[in-house]
């Protein structure tokens, strides 16, 4: 049966939206990055909460300067400090020293992957090709955190790169960043390694992801492989399958969705698939 946590991920709305407790299932822990910017809670979210973005309105990022000073601090406590001050929207002038310190391999990794979210953050198309450089980082903390910005960042040949990273990056939780930030592209040509990724990746995490993804794309071929997926032996993913199919598939592929309750074997998701029908035949009416 699903648990709280997945069952709660999968009601979600937004595949951006899936809470970072996910990451923490036991057989398959990863390093908390959710924190790494200070007040952010959630790393798969803006990285804007509560009033954050007010904060960001009346405060100015540090200057380069003192951005530079603080990132040559011995105190690793000290250079994160500096990395969370710069993390502002359009902060421009701090790409280059955080890109630096992203790609300084003797830098601690959680400062690396730090510097990554906090170039998604400020939001500018000019760090991607560091934050693509950075996807090939030996650690997966800070691939995870590349592939999440690049996400947020609008260019030619991002969805290429976080493709790649889907289907073949070995760190799972890099994989799944990747589909994340796939879905957020809203490009109907990102849908193919998702497709990919829900038909073949061997971790479930990463194809429950895949499954929201696609949802977000909403294209014919998405609707096709949200299909196949209503027989994924997790019960997660066909749940995330069957919300998704419910909501962007044709009447035919919807009514496959009510016809899926039947046969489902976790009561869980036979009251999400239930409920995704409902509210299909609630919007077609």
């Amino acid at each position: 049966m699903l648990t709280n946590i997945l069952l709660a991920a999968v009601l979600t709305p937004s595949a951006a939206a899936l809470p970072p407790a996910v990451l923490s299932r036991p057989e398959a822990a990863f390093p908390v990055t959710e924190h790494l910017l200070g007040d952010s809670v959630d790393p798969l979210s803006t990285l804007v909460t509560g009033d954050e973005g007010l904060k960001d309105s009346l405060n100015s990022g540090p200057s380069s300067d003192s951005l530079e000073r603080g990132l040559r601090e011995r105190s690793a406590k000290e250079r994160l400090a500096a990395v969370q001050a710069a993390a502002l929207p359009r902060n421009v002038s701090a790409v280059p020293e955080l890109a630096g310190v992203m790609l300084r391999i003797d830098q601690p990794a959680d400062l690396r992957a730090a510097a990554a979210l906090a170039l998604g953050r400020i939001g500018d198309r000019v760090a991607v090709p560091a934050l693509s450089e950075a996807l090939k980082d030996p650690s997966p903390e800070v691939r995870f955190s590349a592939a999440l910005s690049l996400g947020k960042l609008p260019a030619v040949g991002v969805e290429t790169r976080l493709e790649r990273v889907l289907r073949y990056d070995p760190s799972w939780q890099t994989r799944y960043a990747a589909a994340i930030a796939l879905g957020r592209t809203h490009e109907a040509f990102a849908a193919s390694g998702l497709e990919d990724a829900l038909s073949n990746d061997p971790d479930w995490q990463v194809r429950q992801q895949a499954a929201r993804s696609l949802q977000e794309l909403g294209t014919v071929h998405a609707a096709e492989a949200l299909q196949e997926a209503l027989n994924d032996p997790d019960p997660s993913v066909r749940a995330a399958a069957g919300i998704g199919l419910a909501a962007i598939g044709s009447p035919a592929q919807q009514l496959a969705v009510a016809q899926a309750v039947d046969g489902e074997p976790d009561p869980t998701v036979r009251v999400l698939l239930a409920g995704a029908a409902r509210r299909a035949r609630v919007r077609a009416q």
